[in-house]
């Protein structure tokens, strides 16, 4: 299985309003479609209550682990997500952003991102291992009611290093909206972190990454790494993509203090 990062290098990465790097066609045609047509179906990924009728705009998920021990799911899948849940993985992650890793993250850490203990969610817990990985399929429910964001402008869990997002849109889905927004702080003021979003009128939208069939976006956790989903029109259709990330225990991002 091709690396999401093969042939990438730190010369990709952008720093407006954050380092982050984008790419498009990213895996080859012929494993990208066996991923798009090999999506976990509703019935697999809706785990959490398979009987009920799904809410609007909700979202499901699927960790690596469950995918590699799932008997229905295809061989693609199964080494799509043991490749990007994998320590050697993280080690290309590690190395892409090498001159970018927050300063608190290192010393959390001792230092070195590298040579600590990996394991997986679910399989593994922090009491074996430093770092635990996830490669994950992901979806939000069909637009059922209002147009709506899954989530608005946040930062993702303080404990989290970094965030993978790789877009599996199928070709009949013609849906406005749900693409992935940028933001910065308004004058570079960090407000507080707590919540499921930061304030509305606290961040402004700087750049839009299309939802687009094939595409990856990555960057590393920071104070800076403000991001959210773009409002969905009411559609029939589901947002499926990856989710890969890498997660201590402790939660090492806080805000500054004065």
């Amino acid at each position: 299985m091709r690396s999401l990062l093969s042939g990438v290098t730190p010369a990709d990465v952008r720093t407006d309003p954050f380092p982050h790097i984008v790419l498009s066609d990213v895996l080859d045609a012929d494993t990208h479609r066996a991923l798009t047509a090999g999506f976990p179906e509703f019935a697999q990924i809706g785990w959490a209550n398979p009987r009920r009728k799904p809410g609007s705009n909700c979202r499901y998920q699927l960790s690596a682990w469950q995918i590699m021990n799932h008997p229905s799911l295809s061989r693609p899948w199964k080494d799509f997500v043991r490749r990007h849940s994998s320590p050697e993985w993280f080690a290309e992650v590690v190395a892409l952003f090498r001159d970018h890793w927050p300063d608190d993250l290192k010393r959390a850490l001792g230092g070195d991102l590298l040579g600590h203990e990996m394991g997986l969610a679910l399989r593994d817990d922090f009491a074996r291992a430093r770092i635990l990985m996830d490669a994950r399929a992901e979806i939000n429910t069909p637009v059922t009611g209002p147009p709506s964001s899954s989530r608005g402008a946040h930062l993702d869990t303080p404990n989290r290093l970094f965030t993978c997002l790789y877009y599996l849109r199928r070709p009949e889905d013609d849906t406005p909206g749900g693409d992935l927004e940028l933001f910065r702080w308004k004058n570079g003021m960090v407000v507080s972190l707590d919540g499921f979003e930061v304030p509305a009128d606290a961040v402004e939208r700087v750049a839009v990454i299309p939802y687009s069939a094939n595409r990856m976006v990555i960057f590393p956790q920071g104070l800076h790494a403000l991001h959210g989903v773009g409002i969905r029109q009411t559609t029939p259709h589901t947002r499926q993509y990856v989710f890969i990330s890498a997660e201590i225990a402790e939660p090492w991002l806080a805000a500054p203090t004065a």
